[in-house]
Order: structure tokens, then sequence, then C-alpha cells
């Protein structure tokens, strides 16, 4: 009987810690168009140019310690060419994040704050300049799980102001939980970027359809 109590308690404890540790992980490509509209040094565009399609990837590991944020990392590269106008941005989200809502109602809701590690390369006529920035963005993510689906419809945003450069990234995002670890997800992102740092004084936008797979472990 001892033997048995212990065994099952130890079963419990293991089954607790799996349903409150998690780890995510996504990976996907993003389809956009672009726009630019500023200077670099003193040639001024404004300019709209189909962006290139690129891979994102995320992964996020979640834990039971009270006051201690979740962590989730984040990373993209946003790109587009024309005659007039080359732009990339290279940019890594280091997120921290609390879980307000964990299923409740069927609802999931994460809040917290990211900072954004910007590299940006960009060619206006024949003016070229290559600027580094990191912003410090609020983070809110919110999720609805459908009753009886294993669909879950929601969003992201990461938005702030910071002197004269500003951030509106928000993803609208649908997702299929298969009876699998992997899923499938789908939607549509805006990220927009008011930037002015060193020789780069812009509007810089893309927008589009984004597809890819996750794992929720």
């Amino acid at each position: 009987m001892k033997k048995a109590l212990i065994a099952s308690t130890l079963l419990l404890a293991g089954a607790a810690q799996a349903d409150a540790l998690g780890l995510t992980a996504e990976v996907g490509q993003f389809s956009p168009d672009a726009s630019f509209d500023g200077r670099i040094d003193n040639t001024t565009r404004n300019v709209d140019f189909d962006g290139e399609d690129n891979t994102y990837y995320g992964i996020a590991f979640e834990h039971p310690v009270p006051l201690i944020p979740n962590v989730r990392l984040q990373g993209s590269t946003l790109e587009g060419y024309s005659a007039d106008a080359d732009i990339k941005i290279d940019s890594t989200d280091y997120t921290l994040y609390y879980e307000i809502l964990d299923g409740l109602a069927w609802l999931d809701l994460d809040v917290g704050i990211s900072l954004r590690d910007l590299d940006i390369d960009a060619r206006v006529g024949s003016s070229r300049a290559s600027e580094s920035a990191v912003i410090p963005t609020g983070y809110l993510s919110a999720y609805f799980t459908i009753p009886t689906l294993p669909l879950q419809v929601g969003g992201e945003i990461k938005t702030l102001d910071v002197g004269d450069s500003s951030i509106n990234d928000t993803t609208f995002k649908i997702k299929y939980q298969s009876p699998f670890v992997v899923g499938v997800e789908g939607g549509y992102r805006t990220a927009n970027f008011d930037i002015d740092e060193g020789s780069i004084d812009s509007e810089i936008e893309f927008d589009g359809f984004f597809i890819g797979v996750f794992a929720d472990f």
C-alpha cells in the first residue's frame, strides 16, 4: 500500500509538472507588400513595392514559478526591392510576459514587454545607410478557442513610441491544433516602422499573409 501511494504521488506530481511547463515553437513564411516613405541622408522617396518572401520563427517557454515572467524569442527578416529603393530589416524580439488567462472561458491572454533588436539596411536612389536600434514595445496576445473544435482565433500586437521612433506590429492568426504535437497556422501581419535613427528618417511598412506550422509540447 505504501509503495502504491508513493508511486501514485510521483505520477500525479509528474502530470502536474507536465501541465505547468510548456514549450512552443513556430516557423513559417511571410509574403508581404512593402512601402517606403522618407529619406536617407538628403535623398527622399515615396515607394511601393513587392516584398520578398521570408521565413519567420518563434519559441516560447512557460513555467509555473510565480512572479517570474515567461520567455519568448521571435525573429524575421523583412525585405523589399525596387529600382528606387532597397529595404532590409532583420528583427529579433525578446519578450517577457505573464499569462493572465489560460483557457478560462476558452480565452488565452498574455501581457508583457518586448525588446526589438533591429538591423536596418536601406538604399534610396544613390544614398545608402545602415543603422541598428533596440526599441522596447508593449506586448499583448489574445486567442479564443472555438468550443468543441481544435481551432484558435486571435492575434498579437507589439506597439510603443520611443522618442522619434515607433513600432506597430499587429498579427491576426488562425491556429489548427492536430491530434498530434504539430499544428498549422496562418493569418495576416502588418508591421509599421517609423524610424528616425542616424541618416534614416522614414516610415516603412510591410503587410501581407503568412502561413506556418507550430509545435506545442
